[in-house]
């Protein structure tokens, strides 16, 4: 058995590998490496759904994730799948603690109080508290509160680069102290500078720096404990973006028909139906069957100006894109467009970048479209060279591979990663 960390460089794409291989962290991995390129995402390629298949093997149709983002209007949907419980399927962790593996996972999405060994989730308060020992030391492992306590000085709310720079510096203490046979991260600047500055702005660079430094702290405490030539290192992306020049806001079009009813402050408090943005794409809620045809209609007439590109069915979207849910229907923008969840005010806002569904670059989009993640993967026999045609839900199955596990027949989508493509 190797020993496998992964690291998920959140918004990390195939066209950035050229830039990545000419800098020392990535280069060390990349050298004698699997490099697939152009992952086939799930819908919507949104952080959390990724990541459950990530860890799962599983499209969001099995695992129950659907969005970031719980549905809770009168919140502006503010709670996210933060919990492990939200999950339908087994994960890489439950099969590596069933062989007495143990485990690490440090701001992996969708893991607040799971039994990982050394764990600190991703989650955070909603008042920009900085010390938020209240949110995430109840949902970390018990074994977690000295190093958090530790570290914790470097960390501000959810700000990045700090909160990344805090996770690395406890993955490296757990290294040293517990070396733990699977150690997942997940590093969130990239995809904070792309939502911020655009797809490849030059401030995407530096970021690339950033985390190209985390790697090579990772491979540093490796090395010093004479682990790194006996552990299979991960670097995966998890979804791509799309450039965004206005959102659209739908629910301004329902709130003007009744169906969603705000207060005066514009917070809605009652609805019969609602559009949850999903970035690129939304979920189409409806709770009172006679507000459906006006939705239907106004939808169409969003199409009919070019604002959507796509209008699909919840039966469609479970066939083509293995994605199911409460929702009725899901929409797809234009290009250039990305959608709002606003009740109030006009139709067509400018980019925010106080929401990452607002902002100038994001994602949530068809796996089809933009940009899309890779997978990189360096081991003692793994094949070596560059390839294409792999899925996200072939990425656990190949993790599972190198570690030595099996797993049920059906109870993973994908398959490992072990031919060449």
């Amino acid at each position: 058995m190797s020993r496998l960390v992964v690291m998920c460089v959140d918004a990390l794409f195939t066209t950035d590998l050229e830039d990545a291989a000419r800098m020392e962290g990535f280069a060390a991995i990349m050298d004698h490496a699997g490099i697939y390129k152009n992952i086939e995402c799930v819908y919507p390629t949104l952080t959390y759904p990724c990541h459950a298949t990530i860890m799962s093997g599983c499209w969001p149709e099995r695992h129950g994730i659907c969005h970031n983002e719980k549905l809770d209007p009168g919140t502006n949907n503010r709670e996210w799948y933060w919990n492990y419980k939200d999950l339908t399927v087994k994960t890489i962790f439950d099969y590596a603690k069933e062989n007495n593996l143990t485990t690490a996972a440090f701001e992996w999405p969708v893991t607040a109080g799971a039994e990982i060994d050394y764990m600190i989730p991703e989650m955070w308060t909603y008042d920009h508290t900085p010390d938020m020992r209240e949110v995430l030391l109840p949902n970390s492992s018990p074994a977690m509160k000295e190093i958090y306590e530790k570290n914790c000085h470097i960390m501000n709310w959810k700000e990045n680069p700090r909160f990344d720079s805090f996770q690395v510096q406890c993955a490296v203490d757990i290294i040293h102290r517990y070396k733990p046979d699977v150690l997942f991260m997940h590093q969130s600047h990239l995809d904070h500078t792309r939502h911020v500055y655009g797809l490849h702005a030059p401030e995407v660079q530096e970021a690339l720096r950033l985390h190209d430094g985390w790697i090579r702290q990772v491979i540093e405490a490796l090395k010093e404990e004479e682990l790194f030539e006996d552990t299979t290192f991960i670097i995966l992306g998890d979804h791509g973006h799309l450039q965004v020049d206005y959102n659209i806001c739908p629910n301004v079009l329902l709130a003007r028909e009744g169906i969603v009813r705000t207060d005066g402050a514009g917070n809605i408090r009652e609805w019969d139906a609602y559009i949850q943005s999903c970035g690129i794409s939304a979920q189409v809620y409806i709770k009172k069957q006679e507000a459906e045809g006006i939705v239907l209609r106004l939808l169409g007439d969003l199409k009919d100006l070019g604002y959507v590109r796509d209008i699909f069915t919840k039966e469609e979207v479970k066939e083509k894109f293995h994605l199911d849910g409460e929702f009725s229907y899901m929409i797809e923008a234009a290009p250039n467009y990305a959608f709002g969840n606003a009740a109030c005010g006009d139709l067509l806002a400018g980019t925010d970048t106080t929401d990452y569904k607002y902002s100038v670059a994001t994602h949530g989009h068809l796996p089809a479209r933009g940009d899309k993640p890779c997978f990189i993967v360096r081991g003692a026999g793994v094949p070596e060279g560059v390839f294409e045609g792999a899925r996200l839900v072939d990425e656990a199955p190949t993790m599972m591979k190198i570690l030595g596990l099996s797993y049920g027949e059906g109870e993973m989508d994908g398959a490992p990663l072990d031919r060449k493509s």
